[in-house]
């Protein structure tokens, strides 16, 4: 089963589910299914592993 975390947006205080692998700590850009902002997940306003 993926790894996944939960990354909260720091324009629209969304949280959302990204893949861990892909994702955590790889320098590319979230992106909030909410508002459409991207965002490297070290800006997130908060990460749950």
């Amino acid at each position: 089963m993926p790894r996944a975390f939960w990354a909260q947006c720091p324009k629209c205080d969304e949280s959302f589910q990204a893949h861990y692998d892909e994702l955590r700590n790889s320098g590319i850009k979230l992106l909030c299914p909410t508002c459409g902002h991207r965002f490297l997940d070290s800006e997130a306003k908060s990460i749950t592993e």
